[in-house]
């Protein structure tokens, strides 16, 4: 681990240079379940960047989404954080790319690939979260911020040390299976601030030319994807949808089907290898299904109803994976089913 980057982004701010501070991840990212939203981590890290650093301008971007890992993370990431060129980033994703398995790993990597192209100036730190159970991605996002010397606070590995301890235990800094109450979010401010102090005294070389490591880790098949929304896709075919205003923070611009459509199909063409529907599964009990076709085969029908669930969120069904790359036909046929039923599409992610 080396906190080299970070060291030179804080020795910026004590120089009085204006620095922007990013924040990317899910819901505990995004702020829930803190008594008040200035309890959140994001908000109280924030806070002490502005009491570290009085005299200097610090700008905070936070761009998290509840329900969301990296594989919709490293697609949205170009349009929701890296124009505004942060020069650090937070990444919390730890706790929604569960189970660990290889499509997270590949997504993940993908994302720290394409931060570190796209901005090689910019430092990083890998945030882990868990669930209650321990469940967490955070052993194969630790093997991955090691291979890019990126450092990494782990939130996982502190509170289960305390909790065996006899510290405290899970309901005592937690409101649910994930997220933190005020406590628990103060434990995370604590960890991600005594890196960055430890940083702020740490050594940094003349040299600061990073190289990026040419090849990854496993893969990184997304590193250069987009978030496409339905406003800006240009469908081939519309019927019986309309524009939507669901919206999850800076996930939006999707359609709907109207409710007295008596058919909904939306055709497109995507040029890509890899090929992902964005839709939201939502609790309504109205909530249909949906045909999907690629180049005229029928590849599955996806039920968009999240039966007994929390609440409804951005999911993702891949249509096509280590395909071709060419421009893909994709058809979306809303099954026949009762009128005033809910469909929600809000794009597709492509590389």
């Amino acid at each position: 681990m080396s906190t080299e980057k970070l060291s030179r982004v804080l020795q910026r701010a004590l120089n009085g240079e204006e620095i922007t501070v990013g924040f990317l991840g899910g819901s505990i990212t995004q702020g829930c379940n803190p008594s008040l939203p200035k309890n959140a981590y994001v908000e109280r890290v924030y806070k002490w960047f502005q009491e570290t650093f009085p005299e200097t301008k610090i700008n905070k971007i936070n761009v998290g989404v509840g329900a969301t890992g990296s594989l919709i993370g490293v697609h949205r990431v170009e349009k929701d954080l890296l124009v505004h060129k942060p020069d650090l980033i937070f990444v919390e994703f730890a706790a929604n790319d569960v189970p660990p398995k290889e499509k997270t790993n590949l997504s993940y990597e993908s994302l720290i690939r394409r931060i570190l192209t796209t901005l090689e100036d910019t430092a990083i730190v890998e945030i882990f979260m868990t669930l209650e159970d321990g469940t967490s991605a955070e052993e194969e996002q630790a093997a991955i911020a090691k291979y890019y010397g990126i450092p990494t606070v782990s939130y996982r590995q502190e509170i289960f040390k305390e909790i065996n301890k006899g510290t405290y235990t899970w309901k005592d800094i937690e409101t649910d299976e994930v997220h933190p109450n005020d406590r628990g979010h103060g434990i995370v401010a604590e960890l991600v601030t005594k890196l960055l102090k430890e940083a702020m005294t740490s050594p940094v070389s003349e040299d600061k030319h990073y190289e990026i490591p040419q090849t990854p880790l496993n893969e990184a098949p997304y590193e250069k994807g987009q978030l496409l929304s339905c406003k800006e896709i240009g469908f081939i075919k519309e019927v019986g949808f309309e524009a939507s205003d669901e919206q999850f923070r800076t996930i939006g611009d999707g359609y709907k089907m109207q409710r007295d459509a008596k058919e909904a199909e939306l055709v497109c063409e995507l040029e890509g290898s890899h090929i992902f529907l964005l839709y939201i599964k939502g609790i309504e009990d109205i909530r249909g299904k949906v045909m999907i076709t690629i180049d005229d085969e029928p590849t599955n029908i996806l039920d968009t109803y999240f039966d007994k669930g929390w609440g409804n969120y951005p999911e993702t069904y891949p249509i096509l994976m280590n395909g071709e790359y060419k421009k893909h036909r994709i058809t979306l046929t809303v099954m026949q089913a009762p009128e005033n039923q809910l469909v929600s599409i809000l794009g597709f992610l492509v590389s």
